[in-house]
């Protein structure tokens, strides 16, 4: 199959209800725009139910407004045996605002993987350097280890939300709509660090925190209708206008589903920067979690300089 037969296309239109107090388009709104055009690749090219397993360097590069229209693209660049490596984009007209790397997995009805049966091919050199690289990506990531223990326990700023998984909140009445669980998270870390700026509710004077990236999320098991979830956000690192939240997902009480790093702006009402309240990392836990912050984003520059 050729890249290029994978890719899909989705218009969005911002309505109101997706929208802060500014006008701007809600981070979580935009994860559901990206991840739920990636299961459409994932599934064009599995001809089956897929569903994501992890979600890594989703980086904001510009926001959008309400009355946007926002073009989302996204193609498979790697397929495995039961996996696919998916990439994709959301832009604003002809400005890239947004992009995104995932993974999707086949599954039957009793979500157990499946295998896609699926080689994809490149036609030129650009597309051949965009499959080398999510062969490297997948490399890199079964390398990495996971802590199944939730790590937001013990920290100072912490916020934790109970949610039963309605019809509503699943694709199909059967498994969670990944998008609407994203929003999920990214509505309490957001929650989390208005809490940590002093928020105490909107005029037109107020400041306000912008999702820019989420990172090294993984999917350990599927959400299904009727469970019962638990969503922590722990605050875990904070520098000069910018904050990190680490927030996991569990079912059946101490399940971990998933866990990822999400990090905000803080701006002003006219949506320039502003500094961050001073944090200073006190007990085992924070000093720990500030620590692998600091490691973790020494190596996204170091990679980036790469």
């Amino acid at each position: 199959m050729k890249l290029s037969e994978t890719k899909i296309r989705t218009q969005n239109i911002v309505h109101y209800e997706q929208t802060n107090f500014m006008g701007r388009l809600h981070g979580g709104d935009m994860l559901k725009f990206l991840v739920d055009a990636g299961m459409l690749s994932a599934i064009k090219v599995a001809k089956s139910t897929s569903v994501i397993a992890s979600l890594d360097n989703v980086v904001f590069k510009k926001g959008a407004n309400l009355g946007d229209i926002i073009e989302v693209e996204a193609y498979v660049a790697y397929v495995g045996n039961t996996s696919m490596e998916v990439e994709m984009s959301a832009r604003k007209g002809d400005e890239k605002i947004v992009t995104a790397t995932g993974v999707y997995v086949k599954i039957d009805d009793n979500f157990k993987p499946q295998r896609v049966g699926e080689i994809i091919d490149y036609e030129n050199e650009e597309e051949k350097e965009i499959i080398e690289t999510a062969m490297k990506r997948k490399k890199e990531r079964l390398r990495k280890t996971r802590n199944n223990q939730d790590q937001t326990k013990g920290l100072k700023f912490r916020l934790t939300n109970t949610v039963y998984i309605s019809p509503d909140l699943t694709y199909d009445g059967k498994i969670i709509s990944a998008g609407k669980l994203l929003k999920m998270m990214d509505d309490l870390g957001g929650s989390l660090a208005l809490k940590f700026i002093g928020y105490k509710g909107y005029d037109k004077y107020s400041d306000t925190v912008v999702t820019v990236a989420v990172s090294n999320m993984s999917f350990c098991s599927p959400i299904k209708l009727g469970d019962i979830i638990e969503i922590n956000a722990g605050l875990s690192y904070v520098g000069r206008t910018s904050l990190e939240v680490l927030i996991n997902v569990l079912k059946n009480g101490n399940e971990k589903v998933t866990e990822a790093y999400f990090s905000y702006v803080r701006v002003d009402n006219e949506g320039k920067p502003k500094e961050m309240p001073k944090y200073y990392p006190e007990t085992e836990v924070e000093k720990k979690l500030w620590q692998d912050a600091i490691k973790r984003r020494n190596l996204q520059v170091k990679e980036k300089n790469l």
